[in-house]
């Protein structure tokens, strides 16, 4: 997979033929930051369910695309919203809704969908 930092807010995921991360920068002022980590979970996650059902029902993942964009929330300050676009020219029409449901199976979507409790401690 490729990882794509296109902006301080903004990645894009692409498969290309391996499941092997590579990450780049258009950018020379955008580095990768805890928050292009944490969405890059989301996209790889989602990407990686999404390339499996590809895989069983024997359609070419091949031109997959993900782009994701957030923003940002007050009290306290945190990504507030993530937009997901999925890219993906040969998937035929009848298989969009079907797609949509199987990338939600990712279990970074769901984790913060259903936030988990976070115990911290000074040892």
């Amino acid at each position: 997979m490729r990882l794509l930092l296109e902006a301080e807010q903004r990645i894009r995921l692409e498969y290309a033929d391996s499941l092997e991360l590579d990450i780049e920068s258009t950018d020379p002022m955008v580095h990768f930051s805890p928050l292009h980590m944490l969405a890059a979970s989301l996209a790889t996650c989602t990407m990686a369910v999404l390339l499996a059902w590809a895989d069983t029902i024997k359609l070419d993942g091949s031109r997959l695309v993900l782009i994701l964009e957030w923003s940002y929330a007050e009290g306290p300050y945190r990504v507030g919203e993530y937009r997901m676009t999925i890219e993906w020219p040969n998937l035929p029409e009848q298989r969009r809704p079907v797609a949509l449901r199987v990338a939600e199976q990712c279990t970074v979507d769901a984790t913060l969908r259903f936030p988990p409790f976070i115990d911290k401690r000074i040892a």
